[in-house]
């Protein structure tokens, strides 16, 4: 009996340490547009980024539970993969560190900064 306790309190102590460890993407997950894009000669700002939308030019950011993620810049898309808990993107084995701080996802690459904030 006292075998059986031991074994089933181990297994929920690491069960317990083991989901404490896991990221919760539920903080992540949801849709963003685009408030922020420059870098490389380019920079626009949020009225630009306002006007290009009301002519049905869109940059959003989808972020998916199952840690799959979809930004779609204008019509060209970009399908790659996240860590929430090491905060980086994965695209063709290339990382990337981003933030997030509840409503933002900011991220600098190769000296252009871009700044997605979720609307669902």
């Amino acid at each position: 009996m006292k075998k059986a306790a031991c074994v089933i309190i181990s297994f929920l102590f690491i069960f317990t340490l083991v989901s404490c460890g896991a990221a919760d993407n539920s903080k992540i997950v949801g849709t963003y547009q685009l408030t922020k894009a420059q870098g490389v000669g380019i920079n626009l700002t949020s009225e630009q980024i306002d006007s290009l939308r009301a002519i049905g030019m869109t940059a959003t950011l989808e972020m998916n539970d199952d840690n799959t993620a979809v930004m779609d810049i204008f019509g060209e898309e970009l399908h790659f993969t996240y860590d929430f808990g090491k905060m980086i993107f994965i695209y063709e084995g290339k990382k990337e560190k981003f933030t997030f701080d509840g409503e933002v996802i900011a991220f600098n690459n190769e000296g252009r900064e871009l700044e997605f904030t979720k609307v669902s």
